[in-house]
């Protein structure tokens, strides 16, 4: 609750003192921005974690989308008419259920997000083999 007033307080000074000076602050969801930036930006320009989720809030920021690369949708469940961040979703659950990618640093070796999501379905990676049986009684 603290910390959520003083964000909510920080805003509100910066708003401001923006808009005494004549400058809009746009403030956008910053939702799945660290993996986008990972999976899309971070390799493509040689750019760390923060860089990449940066540029990921620029772009959000300036209305463009974000879709998750072909290559990954390949391989998750796609519904039609789902927003696109169900499938970034999907990815954030799989990368957090799957125990080679504990470690953060991991995520820079990825030369192919396609083939890692490919291995981490097939595998059932996170999934329970053993499904309980519902009796009733």
């Amino acid at each position: 609750m603290l910390s959520s007033w003083a964000y909510s307080r920080f805003f509100q000074l910066l708003e401001s003192i923006l808009s005494n000076r004549g400058i809009y602050l746009l403030t956008v969801n910053p939702a799945y921005t660290s993996l986008i930036g990972l999976v899309k930006y971070a390799r493509q320009y040689g750019l760390a974690s923060d860089e990449a989720a940066a540029l990921a809030v620029a772009r959000r920021g300036m209305k463009l989308s974000e879709k998750i690369p072909s290559s990954i949708t390949a391989y998750l469940d796609m519904k039609s008419g789902k927003h696109v961040w169900s499938l970034w979703y999907q990815l954030n659950k799989l990368l957090k259920s799957c125990t080679k990618w504990k470690n953060r640093h991991s995520f820079y070796s990825v030369s192919n997000w396609g083939l890692e999501v490919k291995v981490m379905v097939d595998s059932n990676c996170g999934k329970n083999r053993t499904k309980r049986k519902h009796t009733s009684s």
